[in-house]
């Protein structure tokens, strides 16, 4: 039997949102007529089965494409902390779960974890030291196997797969004022092999691959200046492209790849701007929304993990501790469910939800009242609409 979501709160995103824009000439300006809140998301939150796994925090949940895997973490306890080694698969399909395999990588909490299209990959994390070693698991083999050391602590970047290579961006997008530019880093999952990307001063915030390639959404806080450049085809260096020259309200952005063309969404507070790359040179605004609920994925300044945001059945998607929000392009409608609609009443500040299809899916974290218990071992599943 499906029961309700109770009191719940997950692990790890970030975000908000860009006001005036002017963009490849073109001059954005603010108008009163721009929808707010919109119609109403029709979500349904189901509790999952209990995990064979104890509670915690700073674990990873990662989409595999058939199932969740929960991996790592700690017990949330300050005095007596205590980190995690096991891990645990659940199926949307079949509503049970299973435990994996015991591994030879150390207990850790806040370490990245990846899908690579046939295995889960873990990096780095936290254990009262940063650390760098890694480790590949198949669910379908069930065995892990060592991977090559990263060449940083990569625990809060944001992978993006490419191929055979995985992209990480910086971690936690921060952009330090003053400070170099952290490069790229890349791993080539064909030679096992860690290279790293120079920024050339620009902090990249986020990355898309398209039809010819792979985009870069990055930053110069010396300017104030968003650009789009594109990864020459080896993966080994920047290349110039377009500039978005912002005010300097600018907080959030975000880029995504809609099928045919990229789509970047600039917010401020709770004011969303979308605009569309069409012949490479010039971005054209195709809608404008009010939201309090719909966050954008990147934040510029500060250190909180990006925000879900993705393109289903011709909508673009966002999954923030504010709720979720559906906007569609064709008909300039906003759509919208709130934290307390969306959650039913739960506490995510720190969720990371995974997309499975037309759900999200999030396991474990901390309780409303900041402590974790054997309650928090349940987890999520949001049903979205399909239509």
């Amino acid at each position: 039997m499906r029961l309700p979501i109770t009191r719940r709160n997950f692990l790890a995103v970030g975000a908000a949102a860009v006001g005036g824009i002017v963009a490849g000439g073109a001059v954005f300006l603010d108008r009163s007529e721009e929808p707010s809140e919109g119609d109403k998301l029709h979500v349904t939150p189901i509790a999952l089965p209990k995990a064979p796994i104890a509670a915690r925090t700073g674990h990873s949940v990662t989409w595999t494409g058939s199932e969740l895997a929960v991996w790592g973490g700690w017990n949330g306890d300050k005095a007596r902390p205590r980190y995690l080694t096991d891990g645990a698969l659940y199926s949307p399909t079949t509503r049970l779960w299973r435990m994996m395999p015991k591994t030879s990588l150390s207990p850790r909490s806040e370490h990245l974890a990846v899908w690579s299209g046939s295995e889960l990959l873990i990096w780095g994390g936290d254990a009262s030291g940063l650390l760098r070693d890694g480790a590949a698991y198949s669910p379908q083999k069930n065995v892990w196997r060592a991977l090559p050391d990263a060449p940083s602590e990569l625990s809060a970047a944001e992978p993006h797969v490419h191929g055979s290579s995985i992209i990480f961006t910086p971690a936690r997008y921060s952009i330090p004022l003053g400070k170099p530019a952290v490069p790229l880093l890349v791993f080539d999952q064909q030679n096992r092999r860690w290279r790293a990307i120079e920024g050339n001063g620009v902090h990249v915030i986020d990355i898309v691959s398209d039809s010819a390639g792979v985009v870069a959404l990055t930053f110069d806080p010396s300017r104030n200046v968003l650009m789009t450049q594109r990864l020459d085809r080896g993966l080994a260096r920047l290349e110039r492209a377009t500039k978005l020259p912002l005010g300097s309200g600018v907080d959030f952005a975000g880029l995504l790849w809609n099928g045919t063309g990229l789509i970047g969404i600039f917010s401020e507070g709770g004011r969303s701007r979308m605009v569309e790359l069409g012949d490479g040179t010039r971005w054209r605004e195709v809608g404008r929304f009010s939201s309090r609920v719909f966050r954008s994925k990147a934040e510029l300044h500060g250190d909180r993990p990006p925000n879900r945001m993705w393109m289903a059945s011709g909508r673009i998607w966002s999954a923030s501790s504010q709720g979720v929000a559906a906007y569609d392009p064709r008909t300039a409608r906003l759509h919208s469910a709130s934290r307390t609609v969306a959650f039913a009443g739960g506490c995510p500040a720190k969720m990371t939800p995974v997309i499975a299809g037309n759900q999200l899916l999030m396991w474990g974290g901390r309780g409303c009242d900041g402590s974790v218990s054997e309650d928090d071992a349940i987890g999520m599943a949001v049903e979205l609409p399909t239509r």
